[in-house]
């Protein structure tokens, strides 16, 4: 009996770690959202310079143009979130957009002929990652 009662608490105490640690997988503690813009610049370079191997200098630029990016389209963002005006709304993605492409083609302007087919396709893992991002809050 003894046995049978030590078996149960031991499964259910792995059951409830195992259920506590995917919980814990799924908050947004640290997130992308609490981070500050030059916290989202170093660990996006970091990334960059594992993918593209960037030189000091290209990493330099390539910083200046992201957090350039970051802090242009943030407040943009926020606003685009908050309006309800569907036109208005239309007019700030647009400019997000916009600040987007400026910065890939500052980003591709700076990478080497080796480079730039990495970054080409860095750029699509993004719009993918993007892309299914916006899918699921849109299911929400």
């Amino acid at each position: 009996m003894k046995k049978l009662f030590l078996t149960i608490s031991v499964l259910s105490a792995l059951t409830f770690s195992a259920v506590a640690q995917g919980e814990r997988k799924t908050t947004p503690a640290g997130s992308e959202a609490q981070m500050t813009p030059e916290q989202k610049v170093d660990i996006e370079t970091t990334k960059v310079t594992s993918v593209l191997n960037l030189s000091a200098a290209q990493q330099v630029t390539f910083k200046k143009l992201l957090l350039e990016k970051i802090t242009t389209n943030q407040p943009l963002k926020e606003k685009a979130k908050a309006t309800t005006d569907a036109n208005e709304k239309q007019k700030l993605i647009s400019q997000v957009k916009a600040n987007n492409e400026k910065f890939f083609s500052g980003v591709n302007a700076m990478l080497t002929p080796e480079q730039q087919p990495k970054w080409a396709d860095h750029k699509k893992k993004l719009e993918a990652k993007q892309a299914e991002k916006a899918g699921n809050n849109h299911q929400d």
